[in-house]
Parts: C-alpha cells; sequence; structure tokens
C-alpha cells in the first residue's frame, strides 16, 4: 500500500514534465534494463545510461534530469532517498 501511496504522488509531481524524445529514449532503455535485473545490475545501467545522456544531449538537457530528480525528493521514503543519493553520489551529481 505505501509503495502505490507513493509512486501516486511521484507521479504527481511529475505529471507536468514534458520530457524530450531523447530523454523518453533513455527512460525506455532504462526500463527495459532493469525489467529483470538485480538492483546491482540496475545500478551498473544507470551508470552507462549517465554516460550516453553526458554525450547525447546538451548541457541544459542533461542538468535538467538531475533538477528532475531532485524535486521528488521530497515524495520519496527514506530508503528511496537513499538509493537516489547513492546514484548521485555514484554519478558526482550530489
Amino acid at each position: 500500500m505505501d509503495r502505490d501511496r507513493n509512486m501516486k504522488k511521484i507521479v504527481k509531481g511529475i505529471k507536468d514534465l514534458k520530457p524530450s524524445d531523447k530523454q523518453l529514449e533513455i527512460i525506455g532503455d532504462l526500463s527495459e534494463a532493469f525489467k529483470d535485473g538485480s538492483e546491482e545490475d540496475m545500478f551498473v545501467e544507470i551508470i552507462k545510461v549517465n554516460k550516453r545522456m553526458e554525450t547525447q544531449l546538451d548541457p541544459d538537457e542533461y542538468n535538467e534530469i538531475f533538477e528532475k530528480l531532485n524535486s521528488i525528493r521530497p515524495m520519496l521514503d527514506e530508503e528511496q532517498t537513499k538509493k537516489l543519493d547513492m546514484i548521485l553520489k555514484a554519478l558526482d551529481r550530489e
């Protein structure tokens, strides 16, 4: 139940976001990679996708993604916040 409530909060918080085609492609790639992977596999894939984003997106688009990630922080529970912090640290974006 808590997960459903958290997801609804996140969806409500990001409903006005309008991702570009490039961003949608990246999200699709992440979704496919995470489908049956372990948490460690997901972490490795996030790092790979980040490298692609750095080369494919202009700096403003790239920075906007991290601003959006940080904007959902208040909607995350403690465990989700720790995971987000871990990912951002690994990407040197803390």
